[in-house]
C-alpha cells in the first residue's frame, strides 16, 4: 500500500498546484498525440523498452511502480539514465524511503510540457517542488539543474509522448532534499533527544475524503493510496511555524544530544518545582502585616495560601509532580528558538546568507524572541544542511544567554494590594526628562512617557500609604533586586516647585516568599541581602531617597528556592514608610505619597554564580 504524507499544518494540495504550475490546464491531463513510436504506448512500456534506462525500470519493478506507470492516470515522468542513480545506496535503502526520496522525486501529476516555455516549478508525488527550466535554450534544458536529453527518435523534441502522460530522459536523478520538519527525523544518533520530543507532539489522521479506497478485507477497509494528515502542535502552535511548508524558507536550529544535555541542565535548575507552593493572597488589607515603631513588619504566615501543582499526565515518563514540571517546561524552553522564518529579512538575512554574525546582530524567531550573543551561535554550528526550504544549522552547544531565553529580567508594577487610607491608590503617568537611560524603565510601546503606580492621600491625613507588588514568573535562581522610585516633582502639576520645598522619601522593603519546604519567609531588605525575625528587621536602616531625580534603588540579592513560573502562586514586595504615621514633623521632612516605577529582578550571571 502506497502512503502519500501531508503533514497537516498547511493546506496542500490544490492551491499549491494552481500556484506552481504554468502548464495548459486545457489539456493538463490529456497525453499528446505524436508520430513517435512511443505514443501508442504507456509510460511503463515505454521505460521498459528502452535500454537505456534498465536501472530506472528495476527500481520501478521493485516499488510496484510498473503497475502505476502502466494505468490510465495522467503522470509526467523525468527518468535518469543507466549510470546515474547509486543503486547500491538505493538498494540499501527501505521501499517506503526508496518510494518518497528517489521515484517520488521523478514523478508528477499531468502532462507538463516542454512548449510552455516559461520555467515552471513542478509539485511532485512527494510533494517536493522542483524547477523544469531553461525550456528557451536550445540543449538546455534542465530539471532540478539535471539536463534532460532530446528524444532519440526526434531530437527536434524532448519528451516521449505515451497513452497516459509524458516521459522525459534526464542525466541524473533530480536532488531530494529534506524540509525542515522530515530533517529534523533524520537525524538519529545524532540529534534523538529533539526528534523524540518532536514525535511526541506528533499527530497522525487519516484523510479519508483525498484517500484511494481499496478492497474491504475482514470486514476493514483498505487503501490503495492513503492521504495521511500529520500535525504537531509543538511545530505548528508552539513554535508558530510551518516548516514542512515547502513553498516557505526557515532556517531549523538542530541541537546535538550533548548540547541538548547541556541545555537542560543549564535551564533546568531555574526550574525547580515543589509538590505544593504557598503565597499571600493580598486581596485582603488585613494580610501579612503589623504596625510597629518602626513601620509595618511583615507576618509570614499570615493569608498564605497553598497552590497544589497538577499531576504529571499517565504517559509521562516522570511521575513525580515537580519533576514532571521542571522536565515539561525546560524542554519547551530549549526548542523555543530552535525556528527562523526567512520571511523576517531585517532580522534573519544572515541566516540565508551565511554571512558570519557580529555582536550588534539579532535575529528574531518564530516564536517572537529577539536573540543576541549571535556569534556564539556560529561558533556552536558544526554543519549546515540545505533544506528544501531553507537550511538546518547542527549546534554542538546551546548559544543562547539566559537574559534572552529562558531567565529574563523581571520587570512589574502589579500592585496586588494598596493602603492609602482613605482614597486607595491610581495609576498616572509622567512626561520623560532627566531620567537615567540605563534605568530602563520606559515602555517600549510608549517611547518618552514613565508610568508609576501612585499611592496618594489626601490633603491634611496623616495616614502612612503603602503599596505590595506581586511579582510574577520568579524562577529558582539567585536576583538582584531594584526598585526605581519617582519623586514629587516629577509629576506634573509639581513639576516647578521650588528645590528647597522637594522632600526625600524614607522607605522600607520588605519581602515574602516560600522556601524549598514550603515555608513562608519574609524579611526586610537592607541593601545587600534580606534580615528575617523582628529583632533583625528592626535593625534595618531606611532607604534614604533622593528628592529631585528618578532613583534606582538596590535592596538586596536574593535566592528563590522554589520556581513560580505556571503555578499561580507569586512572592509579593512591600514598599512602606519609615514611619507608621505622617505627623506634623514628618510631613515637614519627607514625601508622603508613594510613586513606585517598577519593581526589577535581574537573574545573577551563572558564572557569576560559580
Amino acid at each position: 500500500m502506497k502512503h502519500i504524507n501531508k503533514i497537516g499544518m498547511m493546506a496542500v494540495a490544490g492551491a499549491m498546484l494552481a500556484a506552481v504550475s504554468c502548464s495548459d490546464y486545457d489539456d493538463f491531463n490529456t497525453a499528446p498525440s505524436a508520430v513517435d513510436p512511443a505514443a501508442d504506448k504507456t509510460l511503463w512500456e515505454n521505460i521498459a523498452s528502452n535500454p537505456e534506462l534498465s536501472e530506472f525500470k528495476s527500481v520501478l519493478e521493485r516499488l510496484g511502480y510498473d503497475e502505476v506507470l502502466d494505468a490510465s492516470h495522467t503522470y509526467t515522468v523525468w527518468a535518469p539514465v543507466n549510470g546515474s542513480i547509486d543503486m547500491n545506496y538505493l538498494n540499501s535503502l527501505s521501499d517506503e524511503k526508496a518510494e518518497k526520496v528517489f521515484l517520488k522525486n521523478m514523478i508528477a501529476n499531468y502532462a507538463h510540457r516542454e512548449n510552455d516555455l516559461s520555467d515552471t516549478v513542478i509539485y511532485m508525488l512527494n510533494e517536493k517542488l522542483l524547477k523544469f527550466a531553461n525550456k528557451k535554450s536550445a540543449g538546455g534544458m534542465t530539471f532540478d539543474g539535471k539536463r534532460v536529453l532530446a528524444n532519440q527518435n526526434d531530437p527536434s523534441v524532448y519528451n516521449y509522448p505515451s497513452v497516459n502522460g509524458l516521459l522525459y530522459m534526464v542525466e541524473a536523478p533530480s536532488d531530494f532534499r529534506y524540509n525542515g520538519y522530515e530533517y529534523i527525523f533524520e537525524t538519529a544518533g545524532v540529534a534523538d533527544s529533539l526528534m523524540e520530543y518532536v514525535l511526541r507532539y506528533e499527530k497522525r489522521v487519516l484523510d479519508e475524503a483525498n484517500s484511494v479506497k481499496g478492497p474491504i478485507r475482514d470486514g476493514v477497509q483498505h487503501y490503495d493510496d492513503s492521504v495521511i494528515i500529520v500535525s504537531n502542535s509543538l511545530i505548528g502552535q508552539t513554535l508558530n511555524s510551518q516548516i514542512e511548508n515547502e513553498d516557505s524558507m526557515y532556517t531549523v536550529l538542530i541541537p546535538t544530544d550533548e548540547a541538548w544535555v547541556d541545555a537542560y541542565n543549564r535551564i533546568s535548575s531555574y526550574y525547580k518545582y515543589i509538590p505544593t507552593i504557598s503565597y499571600q493572597d493580598l486581596s485582603s488589607t488585613q494580610v501579612g502585616f503589623t504596625k510597629g515603631t518602626s513601620g509595618t513588619i511583615m507576618k509570614a504566615n499570615v493569608g498564605a495560601v497553598t497552590v497544589n501543582l497538577t499531576t504529571a499526565p499517565a504517559d509521562a515518563k516522570l511521575q513525580e509532580t515537580g519533576p514532571y514540571w521542571t522536565d515539561s517546561i525546560t524542554k519547551k524552553l530549549i526548542t523555543q528558538n530552535l525556528i527562523y522564518s526567512d520571511g523576517h529579512k531585517k532580522y534573519n538575512g544572515k541566516l540565508a546568507s551565511g554571512i558570519p554574525f557580529t555582536e550588534t546582530d539579532t535575529l528574531y524567531s518564530t516564536s517572537r524572541r529577539y536573540l543576541t550573543n549571535l556569534p556564539a551561535l556560529d561558533a556552536a554550528t558544526v554543519e549546515t544542511v540545505r533544506l528544501s526550504n531553507g537550511r538546518a544549522r547542527i549546534l554542538n552547544a546551546y548559544p543562547f544567554t539566559a537574559e534572552n531565553t529562558y531567565a529574563p529580567t523581571i520587570k512589574t508594577r502589579a500592585v496586588g494590594r494598596v493602603l492609602a487610607n482613605p482614597s486607595g491608590g491610581t495609576f498616572s503617568t509622567v512626561s520623560y526628562f532627566g531620567v537615567d537611560d540605563s534605568i530602563c524603565t520606559l515602555d517600549p510601546e510608549e517611547e518618552g512617557i514613565l508610568t508609576y503606580v501612585k499611592a496618594d492621600v489626601p490633603e491634611g491625613s496623616n495616614y502612612a500609604p503603602e503599596l505590595d507588588f506581586y511579582i510574577p514568573n520568579v524562577l529558582s535562581t539567585t536576583y538582584d533586586i531594584y526598585a526605581v522610585i519617582i519623586p514629587k516633582c516629577f509629576e506634573f502639576e509639581y513639576r516647578d516647585i521650588p528645590e528647597e520645598e522637594r522632600k526625600p522619601y524614607t522607605l522600607y522593603f520588605d519581602i515574602n516568599y516560600t522556601d524549598a519546604s514550603n515555608t513562608q519567609i519574609s524579611g526586610r531588605f537592607d541593601g545587600d541581602t534580606i534580615q528575617v525575625g523582628n529583632a533583625n528587621v528592626k535593625k534595618v536602616e531606611p532607604f534614604m531617597v533622593a528628592q529631585d531625580k528618578i532613583d534606582t534603588l538596590k535592596l538586596g540579592r536574593l535566592t528563590f528556592p522554589a520556581c513560580y513560573v505556571g503555578t499561580g502562586a507569586m512572592p509579593n514586595i512591600k514598599v512602606m514608610h519609615s514611619v507608621s504615621s505622617f505627623l506634623s514633623s514628618y510631613k515637614k521632612k519627607y514625601e508622603q505619597v508613594l510613586r513606585v516605577a517598577n519593581i526589577i529582578l535581574r537573574p545573577v550571571d551563572v558564572k557569576e554564580e560559580e
